[in-house]
Formats: structure tokens, sequence, C-alpha cells
């Protein structure tokens, strides 16, 4: 018996990193920010009185938005949605702008949940290599489609598109764009006003990685207004509890708390990278949280990963085209960047 859809039948799923039940393992491969989110977090949280759970939260986030406008440069909550991770509003993305059939336009290598979600969709998926550097080819500003998702910067590589060849496919390209900036905080700069340049872009953060809040799930969308209006005639009727709303507010009114925690980890990502180049690994300059690290010798790249999780370190290894000889490394805290290190020259000695 097969009661699925059609369209379910051939769809594997996206499959996150290995979330470890152990504490004691050094935990690198899900780019979650290694150390812990601002005090007032919690204080938000500890602040919920027995109403917040008896009621149903502010269906439209209203002041979760107005500070998100506010802190990004926006008029209002107007330009401004929010979501249960930013994951939800890529698929939202997807239900507001796309019929299916249509063709939805990424790089290769990114984020392997855009595939999934346009199966998901009915939509087909067009990827357009990056080149060696991992930078946009003139094919890429060639190629039409209804909706766009751009990572800036990418994953897996870390590398950021220069934000003037940005700009010059968003005027070009004739669908929606999907900035996905989910780890634009530990780049040099960003896209953030480019809504108000374009009426076709849709920037998107996400308070997983340089917020600390992964286990929140917020993810936020800027857009003009007439798109956001989309997003607002296609989401759930509360798609964000009151913990989150709470933690989002909490976290946006310590900013400085944030930043002071991106320094931390984008000085480790430097000296983690030097390390890594002295043992022989390939690894471009990265604006994000992680680094991509390409080994080409003995042990493989999938053996070094199996060794390395042998030892209670996880990295993440994807078997994907030019992704075999590569790992994905999270930064850490210096502790754990030193104790990868040392597990690596164990490992190359042999």
């Amino acid at each position: 018996m097969n009661y699925a859809r059609a369209l379910l039948r051939e769809v594997e799923g996206y499959t996150p990193g290995e979330q470890p039940k152990d504490p004691g393992v050094i935990k690198l491969n899900t780019n979650e920010n290694p150390y812990p989110p601002s005090p007032r977090v919690l204080e938000a949280v500890h602040a919920l009185g027995p109403d917040a759970l008896r009621k149903y939260p502010d269906p439209l986030a209203v002041r979760f938005r107005e500070l998100c406008a506010a802190r990004y440069g926006y008029p209002g909550a107007d330009w401004v949605v929010v979501g249960n991770g930013m994951d939800e509003l890529l698929a939202m993305a997807l239900r507001g702008f796309v019929d299916p059939g249509d063709t939805v336009l990424a790089t290769y290598p990114t984020y392997s949940l855009y595939e999934v979600l346009c199966q998901l969709h009915g939509a087909s998926l067009k990827y357009v290599d990056l080149d060696n550097h991992f930078q946009l080819t003139e094919e890429f500003f060639r190629t039409p489609a209804r909706l766009c998702f751009l990572t800036r910067p990418n994953a897996p590589s870390g590398v950021a598109v220069p934000r003037e060849e940005v700009a010059r496919f968003c005027e070009g390209f004739k669908g929606i764009v999907v900035l996905d900036e989910a780890y634009t905080d530990f780049a040099d700069d960003n896209c953030m006003d480019f809504p108000t340049r374009f009426e076709n872009v849709i920037v998107m953060r996400t308070f997983s990685k340089s917020f600390s809040l992964a286990g929140a799930r917020i993810g936020v969308a800027v857009a003009q207004p007439e798109l956001i209006n989309e997003f607002l005639k296609i989401k759930d009727s509360y798609n964000m509890d009151v913990f989150s709303q709470a933690v989002g507010c909490a976290a946006m009114d310590d900013y400085d708390d944030m930043l002071a925690r991106v320094a931390k980890v984008r000085y480790s990502r430097e000296g983690l990278r030097n390390k890594l180049l002295a043992l022989g690994f390939d690894v471009p300059e990265s604006q994000s949280n992680f680094l991509l690290a390409h080994w080409k010798g003995v042990p493989t790249a999938r053996e070094l990963y199996q060794q390395l999780a042998a030892r209670r370190i996880l990295v993440r290894y994807f078997s994907a085209r030019r992704l075999e000889n590569a790992l994905r490394i999270t930064v850490g805290t210096g502790d754990e960047c030193s104790a990868l290190v040392t597990a690596l020259k164990g490992i190359l000695s042999r």
C-alpha cells in the first residue's frame, strides 16, 4: 500500500547534522554558536507568566517585527515577517511566489534544503555551478527562473559574493531574489539595504547562528510591504510561539552582546584557518562561522571525518559532487579548535 502523494515518492527529505546525546562530544558539525546567548534571553523566558502560556501568542508578532525593522533600518513592521526558523520562510517564499512546475535557480554547491523544498512544492530546481573560487559565473546571470535562492555568505564554502555582483544580478533578474543571509553577521558586509533598492529582493536572516538561538527557531525576512503581505496571507496562524517572540525581542534588545560574540568567533576563525592551512588543507577565506577544508591525500576526507568521530569530534562531511574531498568545520571555542587541530595532527602523523 502507498497512500503518499505521488510527488513525495521520490523525496528523501533533508538530512540535518548529527545531534549527539553525549555532552562530552566536541560538536563542530552544525554551525551552532559555541557561546551562550545574551543573559537577557533567559530573563525574558523566566519572566513569562502563566497567562502567556494559557493564551495564544500575538499572531503577527508585531513588537518583534518592529524591533527588527528598527534595527535593520526600515520604517515599520510592514517591511518584516518572522517565522519558525528561516527554513519556514524559505518554504513560504516558494508557496507565495512560485507555481508548481516553475523553475527555481540556485548556485552549486549551496544549502541542500533548497532542493528538498522545491521537490515538495513541485518546482524544478536549476543549479548553476560556482566557479573554482566559489563566485558567480556569467551563466548564472543569464539563467531565467521564477525565483532565485542566493546564499551570501555561501554554505558550505563560507565565501561571500561581492555586493556589487549581487546588485548586478538583482537588477537584471526578472523574478524574486531571496538573499539567504543566515551567516552574514560573521561577514564584513551585508545586503540588508537591498529591499529599498530592488522591489524583487527578499533578505532573510536567522537567529540560530550569531544570536546563539538555534533551539528557539527564529527567522526574519525583510522586503517591500507588497511582498511581505504575500507572506502574511499564507503563514500559519500562530507561527511564532510566546517563547520565540520573547526570546527574539530580548536578543534584539541586547544586540551588542551578539556583536561581541561574533567578534570572538571571527577571531577564532582566522586562527583555525591558519592552522588548517599549515596542516596542508586548502581552505578558502570564510565570511561565516565555519570553514570548508579541502584535503587531497591519505587518509581521505571521509576517513578523516570518521577518525575524528571516533575521537568524539564531529565535523560535517558531504559526499556530494565537488565536496567529496572536504570537511565543513564549525568554528568552536578556542579549546574546541585546539582539540580539533591536535586530533588532526595525530591522525595525519600516522
